[in-house]
């Protein structure tokens, strides 16, 4: 009997050996950058989860700041730096950047609902549509680079480790952060996992800069956009939408949207997110949207001045902060 549970104890170190050295990685190294609270989370090189890198650096600095204006939308809020923002706003505004990448309803509503049974002022709000990804889920996601952080969800922080935890199991995964971890060399299989882009985070209001980007952009448009040719493909002009996609718990969040932002006396606009492709809303979504938002509605989808010059977008889907700037004037202007 000792003989066979020494051999059983062999067995089961050595079958476990392996992932017990994972673990530990995973401890030592806090890849994704959930397990204990960051100073800064600038210049990532493992692609973070935004929604959770948001919610935590407002929970760090609410009291102190005392927020009182926040940016709601997904990657594409990159091109409305609070700074600028914050320049048609009153002086004593304190503007927060609360993004979520592929952000769609339900964050957007959680988030201020979050706010509001917190007590905090919502005196303005900026918040970005995007077409292809607003009304995408009306729920929770389930993946580690959009799962949403359980302070604002309210759901299980145990299923929030397990979904992290799982993504860092993944083969490819664990290549690719442990080849770069180690050599500090991207590679183009590690694409998807490791972010090879300077992106920076204001520890304070959370706006992002994509610092190499506008930097190689200045220093040669001609060879940024000749490299990245494959991505401005030819468009077929100004097309709607060929989905409905508002639904009928999309409806519900618009409509608790549009009443917390009135139960707040917020000063605010909702953004129809331009996009590359030139699709406009589905008529029937679009006529939605006027009706419950009315003139705080601004439209840039479909084909515009923005869409049909390419030196107005990092790629396909992201476009340039002076562009934001422009909107920002439209908006605002009086």
């Amino acid at each position: 009997m000792k003989q066979f549970f020494k051999k059983l104890f062999a067995f089961l170190s050595i079958a476990l050996l392996p992932l017990l050295l994972l673990l530990a990685g995973y401890i030592y190294y806090d890849p994704f950058k959930i397990l204990k609270p960051y100073k800064d989370y600038s210049y990532p090189y493992v692609i973070p989860n935004r929604d959770y890198v948001s919610t935590e650096v407002f929970l760090k600095n609410e009291k102190q700041q005392d927020y009182n204006s926040f940016i709601f939308g997904s990657s594409r809020t990159i091109a409305f730096p609070p700074g600028s923002w914050k320049k048609y706003l009153h002086d004593t505004d304190r503007v927060y950047l609360f993004d979520a990448s592929g952000e769609a309803i339900y964050g957007i509503y959680t988030k201020l609902k979050f706010l509001d049974e917190k007590q905090v002022k919502i005196d303005n709000a900026l918040i970005l549509f995007c077409r292809d990804a607003i009304f995408r889920y009306t729920e929770n996601f389930d993946d580690h680079l959009t799962i949403k952080h359980p302070a604002v969800s309210g759901e299980s922080w145990l299923h929030f480790h397990y979904v992290f935890f799982k993504a860092y199991l993944n083969s490819k995964f664990l290549a690719s952060f442990y080849n770069y971890t180690f050599t500090k060399k991207f590679k183009p299989y590690m694409t998807g996992f490791i972010e090879e882009r300077k992106i920076f985070c204001d520890t304070i209001s959370n706006g992002l800069r994509i610092l190499d980007q506008e930097k190689e952009i200045a220093l040669d448009p001609g060879a940024y956009y000749q490299k990245r040719s494959n991505l401005f493909y030819a468009r077929k002009g100004e097309t709607p939408d060929s989905v409905q996609r508002i639904n009928e718990k999309s409806l519900f969040m618009l409509h608790e949207i549009k009443k917390l932002l009135v139960k707040h006396h917020s000063n605010y606009r909702i953004v129809l997110s331009p996009i590359y492709d030139e699709i406009k809303f589905h008529p029937a979504d679009l006529q939605t949207l006027k009706n419950i938002f009315g003139e705080n509605l601004y439209d840039f989808t479909g084909e515009n001045n923005i869409t049909r010059s390419k030196y107005n977008w990092y790629e396909d889907k992201h476009f340039r902060p002076f562009i934001g700037d422009s909107l920002l004037n439209l908006m605002y202007k009086k």
